[in-house]
């Protein structure tokens, strides 16, 4: 390859796809937050695109959608299929033997290793139920052999690149809002009056507590070090750090999409809401993160979804900072688990 490319054509993408024999369906928007699935489907996609299988999405049952799915949101990339045992059978890769046993013995319950237990067995029962209704072996998202020292090499859409260049690529192409989502996006702009050149940073509040450190805002504009008059956009799931924020830096204009009655986003209770508040919550999300995206910087956390997803995308791009990563770790860090990265995380916030 001459150049590398910026973007991928859809429909050169659909024609290679469903040229392959072997397919996955993979199931989106199973029991985690909106980001943690889409890193979950884009490395599904760059799996099969690697291995000539044929990317199939299930998106109906969504836990972010109100029984539309994927186009619910944004244009459809791949072929959809629609039977409904998908929601049943069609799970998460669980925890290893090791990791439940340990949990096991941290918990001193049994618990675990019956979810075990039942995840196998729903598995296979999905693996013959599939096998009954497309008269042929089909994988799940969850066979992934996720490898990010990974080189793809695809001359037929013009790929020949490592693993965070192949996800951006694949990252832009699925991410084309529908024309009532891009609409919106546009009456929230000209309602904020955002600037053509802004900065941004996400502070994370919530259940996020339970897995990794909090970050203040405060301690992100340390690192951003904006200048008087500067814009900031601020991703937050609690309204309260948007005012500590306006509080603390007075000569720094601060927009966000966040809610005022907001107080920090728990995905068991969001999970719990009607349709149209969910629908809401994950329009102003998609809308805030596609602002992040085309920020002149940005400051985020290797722990929190959205701030994966914006650095996985710009992790070359040195105004791209983790403010719980050092830059040169944090193409290595990204592609960690969670667990992992939140302890990065926690030790780069204690030095």
């Amino acid at each position: 390859m001459q150049h590398r490319i910026k973007e991928l054509d859809v429909l050169s993408y659909r024609k290679v796809n469903e040229s392959f024999g072997k397919r996955m369906i993979c199931r989106i928007g199973i029991d985690c937050g909106f980001f943690v699935e889409m890193n979950y489907m884009l490395n599904a996609m760059l799996y099969c695109l690697a291995r000539n299988i044929r990317f199939q999405l299930y998106s109906e049952s969504a836990n972010f959608g109100t029984g539309i799915g994927w186009t619910e949101y944004f244009l459809p990339f791949c072929e959809e299929v629609h039977d409904s045992f998908h929601r049943e059978y069609n799970l998460h890769r669980p925890p290893s033997w090791g990791r439940v046993l340990r949990g096991c013995m941290r918990q001193k319950s049994a618990g675990l290793i019956k979810w075990k237990i039942k995840s196998v067995l729903k598995t296979a029962m999905g693996r013959v139920t599939a096998f009954r209704v497309y008269k042929e072996y089909v994988l799940f998202a969850q066979d992934v052999a996720y490898n990010p020292d990974e080189h793809y090499y695809v001359p037929e859409l013009g790929m020949d690149c490592d693993y965070y260049e192949a996800y951006g690529l694949l990252a832009r192409m699925v991410w084309k809002l529908q024309p009532t989502l891009q609409h919106q996006k546009d009456d929230y702009t000209q309602a904020l009056a955002l600037p053509a050149r802004y900065d941004g940073i996400q502070v994370r509040g919530g259940d996020k507590v339970t897995e990794a450190v909090l970050v203040s805002g405060a301690r992100m504009m340390q690192l951003l070090n904006p200048q008087h008059g500067d814009c900031v956009f601020v991703l937050t799931d609690d309204y309260r750090q948007f005012q500590v924020l306006q509080n603390g830096y007075p000569g720094v204009r601060f927009l966000t999409l966040c809610l005022p009655e907001a107080r920090g986003y728990v995905h068991k209770n969001f999970c719990q809401q009607s349709s149209d508040t969910r629908r809401q919550a994950i329009i102003r999300l998609i809308i805030s993160v596609d602002l992040l995206l085309g920020t002149r910087s940005f400051i985020g956390s290797i722990t929190t979804g959205p701030s994966v997803f914006v650095m996985k995308q710009r992790f070359d791009d040195p105004c791209v900072q983790a403010v719980d990563c050092p830059k040169h770790e944090l193409s290595s860090s990204l592609s960690l688990t969670i667990g992992e990265r939140s302890a990065i995380s926690k030790k780069h916030l204690k030095s």
